[in-house]
C-alpha cells in the first residue's frame, strides 16, 4: 500500500510540473495525396534507430503520462503498445496505471535505438510503474 501512495504522489508531482510549465505537445501529422486525405499519429510509428520510444505492455487496459523537455503526453490502450516519441533528449519519466484491476504484470520501459534505459514493472490489481531516464 505503501508504495501505490508513492506512485501516486509521483503522478500527482509530474503532473503539476506541467500544468505549471504549460508545456503541451500533440504529434499528429496529416497529408493530402490525391482524393484521400489520410492522417496518422505518429506515436505508433516505427522508431529510427536514435528515436526515443516509451514502451507499455500490459495484456489489459491501462493509461500512461508521459513527459520529458518535449513536453507531456498522455496515453492510453489495451496490451502492448510502442510510442515513438522522437529525437529528445533530456529526462524523459513515464508513469503508468492500470485502469482496471488485472492480475497481470504491466510493465514500463524507455527505449533508444534499441537499448533498454529504464523499466519498471508492477503485478498488483490496480497497481502503477514509472520510470526516468536522462537521454
Amino acid at each position: 500500500m505503501n508504495i501505490s501512495k508513492k506512485m501516486l504522489g509521483l503522478l500527482v508531482l509530474v503532473c503539476m510540473v506541467v500544468v505549471i510549465s504549460g508545456c503541451t505537445t500533440t504529434n499528429n501529422t496529416s497529408s493530402n495525396t490525391g482524393n484521400s486525405n489520410t492522417s496518422s499519429n505518429n506515436s505508433t510509428n516505427a522508431s529510427a534507430s536514435n528515436d526515443v520510444s516509451v514502451v507499455v505492455s500490459y495484456p489489459g487496459s491501462w493509461a500512461a503520462d508521459v513527459s520529458g523537455t518535449f513536453g507531456y503526453r498522455s496515453l492510453s490502450g489495451t496490451g502492448d503498445q510502442t510510442t515513438n516519441l522522437g529525437s529528445v533528449s533530456g529526462s524523459v519519466t513515464i508513469s503508468a496505471r492500470k485502469t482496471e484491476g488485472g492480475s497481470g504484470t504491466l510493465t514500463t520501459s524507455i527505449m533508444k535505438g534499441g537499448k533498454n534505459l529504464g523499466t519498471a514493472s508492477t503485478s498488483a490489481p490496480w497497481g502503477g510503474a514509472s520510470t526516468t531516464a536522462i537521454i
